[in-house]
């Protein structure tokens, strides 16, 4: 889908600017806005039929999205078919939340392409004795100095939790930026974020499962999204967050599949996911329908 948002993901990146210290040269500027992309998670639920289809979609809070995003969504999620839910052998209707990632990049012709990039059928439940869930988790503080230089981001976070519910370890698995300048200074702010995160995270701790098939590990590995950001993030519900995209990186513990999780970037904020386990209904067809 082609949409004209360039403007919009200029704007945003245009917060960058102060961000480039004067012996910055234009090349910088122009190499960190050209992997720039931008970004919008939106939420809902998902009826699905006995048969797998999708019988209806209710997007949350529609108002505050662009009605040509509630269109392009529609017509994707509508298409989607699941694997049926079976409850006692018999496939049942069934209800699902649904975060969805759309990504836009820029294409020829000054236009932008829009992409369903992910989707996560997962909702964080504090009361499940059949997966982690967190007890303490404070937030960490946001570095003074990236604060002070209008520096936010995103980190992605694998934490291993050991049976007395401690952190085991814990590494950055992503960082992506919401600001553009020199590849030095986003490196340095890239390190102070992913820091504070870690920092905060060895102090953390949970509920490991106590009820079923996952009860008896040696450990879990839990996905947990950490963001930085200056504002309400229920003020940017429906719009556009122009970020610079970081290297994905393993945790370097053993952890399985647990790294090849396409949704991993479309997992709500404030909750805790079980990395490589997806309780959530089995999507049968691509994204895009």
């Amino acid at each position: 889908m082609r949409s004209p948002i360039v403007l919009g993901l200029v704007l945003a990146l245009g917060a960058g600017g102060s961000l480039l210290p004067a012996q910055a040269t234009a090349q910088n500027a122009r190499v960190a806005r050209a992997q720039a992309e931008a970004s919008m998670v939106l939420t809902g639920t998902i009826d699905i039929s006995p048969r797998g289809t999708v019988e209806a979609f209710t997007l949350r809070d529609e108002a505050k999205v662009e009605s040509y995003l509630q269109d392009f969504v529609r017509k994707n999620v509508v298409q989607w078919r699941f694997e049926p839910v079976i409850r006692d052998g018999v496939a049942v209707p069934a209800r699902t939340p649904v975060s969805l990632r759309l990504v836009a990049r820029q294409a020829p012709e000054n236009g932008m392409d829009v992409e369903l990039k992910s989707a996560s059928f997962r909702n964080y439940d504090s009361g499940s004795t059949d997966e982690v869930v967190y007890e303490n988790m404070t937030p960490p503080r946001y570095p003074r100095d990236v604060f002070s230089q209008g520096g936010a981001g995103e980190v992605l976070l694998l934490v291993q939790v050991a049976r007395d519910g401690s952190v085991a370890n814990v590494a950055a698995e992503q960082v992506n930026l919401y600001v553009a300048g020199a590849a030095r200074l986003m490196q340095q702010m890239r390190d102070r974020l992913e820091q504070a995160s870690i920092n905060a995270a060895r102090r953390w701790s949970f509920r490991p499962p106590s009820t079923g098939e996952h009860a008896d590990q040696a450990s879990w590995t839990v996905r947990i999204p950490v963001t930085f950001r200056i504002g309400d993030r229920e003020e940017r519900y429906g719009r556009w967050q122009a970020y610079v995209p970081g290297p994905r990186q393993k945790a370097f513990w053993d952890v399985g599949s647990a790294t090849d999780d396409a949704s991993a970037d479309a997992l709500p904020e404030g909750g805790v996911y079980m990395a490589g386990i997806d309780k959530g209904p089995k999507l049968l067809t691509p994204l895009g329908g």
